[in-house]
């Protein structure tokens, strides 16, 4: 009976502690559990990927360009000015008009002129008649002489006022053209097709040889003068050709082509001038403009090329970052043309690799980058 008793007690007494290890194993089961789903939860944060916009390398022709400033000039310009003294009797054009070449632009008075062309018209008439009348008279008397029956000084005579008489016809011959040329220069006309600029004088405002009357530009085709710096000499030359933007239209280029290069460097600035004209039908460029030029000096064949943004400026050059089996690794390459947008490579990519262009705010070197 006491063995009973025993036995009864330890078996209460186990079975607590049975329980309470149980208990323990649980909850050590469950904490493990969770920091296993933790632990697996930041694997899979740590492994998210970074969303980029990627392009390929390829390969492109780059021109070689050379920067110049300057200004643009008419490329014909004329101040008008009268070549006779007289009173502006018609203003034949509007301010600001366009032009052609022999169009009328003014006329002065012709009056005085007329009537004077008019007495020396009559005045030949009349010398013409007393020349064909010494003419006959020199032949008559030349006649007789040969007969002798006449002198020689009446001969003589004869001849020298029909002399006198052809000279004098000659010279009202000239006066007469002198005139009628002086007739012509009452008409003042374009001395090319371009613009005329405004009237310097109205009608019926006495003018001599020093008064302006107005100006004629030529603006469909223009002159650009610019300088580029010195060291470029030999990758300049006539025939070349240039792009021009002007401040008024900065989106757009206006091509041209080099007509003179000066000899001679400028000691003052060491640069060199050069020449250029470039067409412009639709007057958008004015003379006396400021012009931003770029010069062609040569193409850049099948270069390498990536877009502009896709560089990472570093403390030694440049970097980009290519992606490789999913990946972003980090790339030192070297440069060389820049043009708006585009950069050329001249190591560190090869073409078709996969490069980074937009997003490398959020990369670093092995990142997992997102599927396109």
């Amino acid at each position: 009976m006491k063995t009973d008793r025993a036995d009864r007690r330890r078996a209460r007494g186990t079975a607590p502690g049975l329980a309470a290890l149980i208990l323990a194993l649980l909850l050590v089961w469950g904490c493990g559990a969770d920091d296993s789903e933790k632990d697996g939860q930041q694997d899979k944060e740590s492994e998210s990927c970074v969303s980029v916009d990627r392009t390929k390398v390829e390969t492109a022709d780059l021109e070689e360009i050379i920067g110049g400033i300057g200004s643009i000039e008419a490329f014909q310009s004329v101040q008008v000015y009268p070549e006779i003294s007289g009173i502006i009797e018609t203003v034949e054009f509007e301010e600001g008009a366009r032009v052609e070449k022999g169009q009328l632009l003014f006329t002065i008075d012709d009056a005085k002129i007329r009537a004077e062309l008019d007495a020396r018209q009559a005045a030949l008439e009349e010398t013409r008649a007393n020349l064909e009348n010494a003419r006959l008279v020199f032949q008559r008397r030349q006649r007789l002489y040969e007969q002798k029956l006449g002198t020689e000084e009446a001969r003589d005579e004869a001849r020298t006022r029909y002399q006198a008489l052809t000279a004098q016809v000659k010279r009202i011959q000239a006066e007469i053209e002198n005139i009628r040329e002086t007739l012509k220069d009452t008409k003042i006309r374009a001395p090319f097709d371009g613009f005329a600029g405004a009237h310097h004088v109205d009608a019926g405002q006495l003018v001599d040889t020093e008064t302006q009357l107005t100006a004629v530009v030529q603006v469909d085709r223009l002159k650009i003068r610019f300088t580029v710096p010195e060291r470029h000499m030999g990758r300049v030359g006539v025939g070349q050709q240039i792009r021009i933007s002007a401040p008024a239209y900065p989106e757009k280029k206006f091509p041209g082509t080099i007509d003179f290069i000066d000899p001679q460097i400028d000691p003052g600035t060491r640069s060199l001038r050069i020449q250029a004209h470039a067409e412009n039908p639709k007057n958008l460029l004015r003379p006396g403009g400021f012009a931003s030029v770029e010069l062609i000096s040569g193409t850049r064949e099948g270069v390498l090329t990536i877009p502009e943004e896709g560089l990472i400026p570093t403390r030694s050059g440049y970097m980009v970052f290519v992606i490789e089996n999913g990946r972003a690794k980090g790339r030192e390459v070297e440069i060389g043309l820049r043009r708006p947008g585009i950069v050329e490579i001249t190591s560190g990519l090869e073409e078709g690799e996969t490069i980074v262009r937009a997003g490398h705010i959020s990369l670093y070197e092995g990142a997992q980058v997102c599927p396109e």
